[in-house]
């Protein structure tokens, strides 16, 4: 019996080697796209693995947060459980806006709503939810997207 199991192990450790070569080429159609995909997705991770933690935890809280009102590139369009909203909430690509906004306004903001500093009171008060360090760390992570 463990004589079979042995060659069954022989068998395929043989054929592996074949199965990733005939895998291996150009791929085309879907096979391509897929493939694209996977790239692509690859090269999300490297980036993201790359990251501070500061970052990744407020791509993280951002994520849950703020990505429905904010959206995920952070211009604004998201849209919260589908309605488009009045005002259109803050573009945070917008260079020359985020220049003008401070670490400790931007803090304010999340902690205490946007009616805390003269705007819509859409964008609920987080202080109570967060803790000081992953409202920095929220700052630090909104701050990457005029950025880019």
């Amino acid at each position: 019996m463990q004589k079979k199991t042995h060659l069954w192990k022989t068998a395929i450790l043989a054929a592996l080697p074949l199965l990733v070569i005939s895998g291996c080429g150009k791929k085309s159609g879907k096979d391509a796209k897929k493939g694209d995909a996977a790239a692509d997705s690859a090269a999300v991770a490297a980036k993201e693995a790359s990251m501070p933690f500061t970052l990744k935890e407020g791509k993280r809280l951002y994520n849950h947060y703020c990505f429905e009102c904010h959206g995920d590139a952070g211009d604004g369009s998201g849209q919260y459980y589908g309605f488009s909203l009045t005002p259109q909430p803050a573009n945070f690509t917008d260079k020359a806006f985020m220049k003008g906004l401070s670490d400790e306004t931007i803090f304010k903001v999340i902690s205490e709503g946007s009616a805390s500093v003269g705007k819509s009171n859409m964008c609920p008060p987080w202080g109570k939810t967060l803790d000081r360090e992953e409202i920095e760390c929220m700052v630090a992570y909104v701050k990457t997207f005029a950025a880019k």
